[in-house]
């Protein structure tokens, strides 16, 4: 079981770090003027992500099934949302150095496709390219608040989803199966949220705002606001966890 358990919180925080990372595509596309490859690197790259859940639903559901106690669940839940909380954090930091290594991409691009682009882009770190930068003069002062709030819900529900479900199946263990099939529900509320708003909303102004701050505003609300919910619902899940230790 302890092995389940690490295989659950590493699958959960590298999802979430490889689609936190797919953000820094689209800012290289538009410092580069190649807007749609970052766009298509960006999709490519969080499709890729699914791939953990082949560990993570198997290992979570089997943890269930196994009647794990409320105690550890809420720590695995916990250590999973909050490690990627910190990396995700920590790419907020890194971004610049991240959209250029997805120039690196792009050049790499021109000669191969999307997934030998992406290693060698890895390991050879030191081609020629005239690199640009993302502008210096970000604060915090420069989000915007409404769209943080909308991107906070948005994947309070998306990074929630597989947690709460579960969770239920494991409280309700006779109705197990219907209840798991509730993360489409939460996931759905934050889906189209992202779907219909925050992703139109991105790429909009990558492609139409003239002012680099602009979309650069846009960019950092929706990275804060993701970030946000991970360290929200993680300690969510921390306190229900003393909660169930008092009792």
């Amino acid at each position: 079981m302890n092995y389940l358990i690490i295989a659950v919180i590493l699958s959960c925080s590298m999802m979430n770090l490889l689609q936190a990372a797919a953000y820094a595509s689209p800012a290289a596309g538009r410092l580069v003027n190649k807007r749609a490859l970052g766009i298509t690197i960006q999709t490519s790259l969080h499709t890729a992500s699914r791939f953990f859940l082949v560990i993570f639903l198997p290992s979570l559901g089997f943890l269930v099934e196994s009647n794990i106690s409320y105690e550890k669940y809420f720590i695995v839940a916990f250590l999973s949302l909050f490690l990627s909380f910190l990396s995700s954090f920590f790419l907020i930091y890194k971004l610049n150095i991240l959209q250029r290594y997805f120039q690196r991409v792009f050049d790499n691009y021109i000669a191969t496709i999307i997934p030998l682009a992406l290693l060698k882009a890895i390991t050879n770190k030191y081609v020629d390219i005239k690199y640009v930068d993302i502008s210096s003069g970000f604060t915090f002062k420069n989000l915007i608040i409404k769209k943080v709030i909308i991107s906070f819900i948005a994947y309070s529900f998306l990074c929630t989803g597989y947690f709460l479900a579960f969770l239920l199946s494991l409280k309700f263990s006779e109705y197990r199966l219907t209840l798991s099939q509730f993360t489409i529900a939460f996931h759905t509320v934050g889906a189209i949220i992202v779907a219909f708003y925050l992703d139109p909303m991105l790429s909009s102004s990558i492609d139409l705002i003239e002012d680099d701050n602009a979309w650069l505003n846009n960019l950092y609300s929706i990275l804060y606001g993701r970030v946000m919910s991970f360290l929200a619902t993680s300690l969510l899940f921390l306190i229900l966890y003393f909660v169930f230790l008092v009792k």
